[in-house]
């Protein structure tokens, strides 16, 4: 799943230039695959693009889509030119302090990608339909999400926001919604606030993180495949987040230091916040989880698998658990002042 849709990221990155520059033209002449080096307030929808839509070609600018939509032809591009940029319906290759708002992109492979900036804005847009992301966030720093959705991008391949490489991001107050694989999916980036954000109905994750040292703070997922994961990441703080619905609430698979705290899991299929995996055997190494309350998970309340070390448990509450309210099969993890009632098997199960 990944390095195929990682490749094709890496294939659209690997611009260096495009072929059309609009230099101060007015926004009636702005048409498809045009470059903008000045302020920008779009007077129209720019429809059925066979490749790019607008391209980023200066520092400090900003685009205002002003209520219209930029849209691809829903075509994959068959022949994209070696190290140009494809099918993307906004475009920005190192340009900083870039400002894009108020609109909407869909039909392109990725709707918004800035890759190589700093200090750029992304301001209520809507970016869907698209084959690979609604959004592409690489090699970025200080770079703000906010106020804006990525929904509806298709199965098979198809997430809302993918951040890769990035650090010092700020993702809030944004909704993902029935994308065909991810909400939003977090690598190698760190010292990222992921905060106030909605998702739902997404495939596969609500929010995937495979990255250290982030923030995922006072978020909502509903429904999800799975509502927050981190991989074999480390120092990550999940906390606050409100998790209902779907298979797994919160799961941690690897990686060290990580807390999970004042989260709230209710009704959920499976475990509401596991540590560690059993197929094949993996664990957390001192992870703290911490006032959390589970509602009504299908499977355990709280879970930790045996080749987990050193978690602790401390203050959590676990009802009507569909079975154990505690399974701990690690030896080493720890749990004080944590509380079950009315689970349909143990309130706590050590092995």
């Amino acid at each position: 799943m990944v390095p195929f849709r990682l490749l094709s990221v890496i294939t659209v990155l690997a611009a260096l230039g495009v072929a059309s520059v609009a230099v101060g033209q007015s926004p009636a002449d702005i048409s498809c695959g045009d470059t903008i080096t000045t302020d920008t307030t779009l007077d129209r929808d720019i429809a059925d693009c066979p490749n790019n839509g607008i391209v980023i070609g200066a520092d400090g600018i900003t685009l205002d889509l002003n209520g219209h939509t930029i849209s691809g032809d829903g075509k994959p591009v068959k022949r994209c030119p070696r190290r140009q940029p494809c099918d993307l319906g906004v475009f920005n290759d190192r340009h900083d302090g870039v400002t894009v708002r108020n609109g909407s992109l869909r039909g392109f492979a990725v709707g918004v990608l800035v890759g190589g900036v700093r200090e750029n804005r992304l301001e209520k847009l809507s970016s869907s339909r698209n084959q690979f992301f609604g959004y592409v966030i690489t090699d970025a720093a200080q770079t703000v999400i906010r106020d804006s959705s990525g929904n509806d991008n298709p199965a098979p391949d198809g997430d809302g926001l993918g951040v890769f490489g990035s650090h010092d991001l700020r993702i809030v107050h944004n909704s993902f919604h029935r994308n065909g694989q991810i909400g939003m999916h977090i690598e190698d980036s760190t010292k990222n606030l992921i905060k106030g954000n909605l998702f739902a109905r997404n495939r596969d994750f609500g929010i995937f993180v495979e990255a250290d040292g982030n923030q995922v703070r006072g978020n909502r997922t509903i429904r999800n495949g799975t509502g927050i994961q981190v991989g074999a990441n480390s120092r990550n703080v999940i906390a606050g987040n409100r998790v209902s619905g779907g298979g797994d609430g919160i799961a941690v698979e690897k990686g060290r230091g990580n807390v999970v705290a004042r989260n709230v899991v209710a009704g959920v299929r499976y475990d509401g916040i596991r540590l560690g995996w059993w197929e094949p055997p993996a664990g957390t190494t001192r992870t703290v989880v911490r006032r959390n309350l589970v509602i009504d998970s299908g499977r355990d309340g709280f879970r930790v698998a045996e080749r987990d070390i050193d978690a602790l448990l401390v203050g959590n509450i676990a009802r009507r658990s569909g079975d154990d309210g505690f399974d701990i099969d690690s030896p080493s993890a720890r749990l004080r002042g944590n509380r079950a009632a009315a689970s349909a098997d143990l309130d706590v199960e050590r092995h």
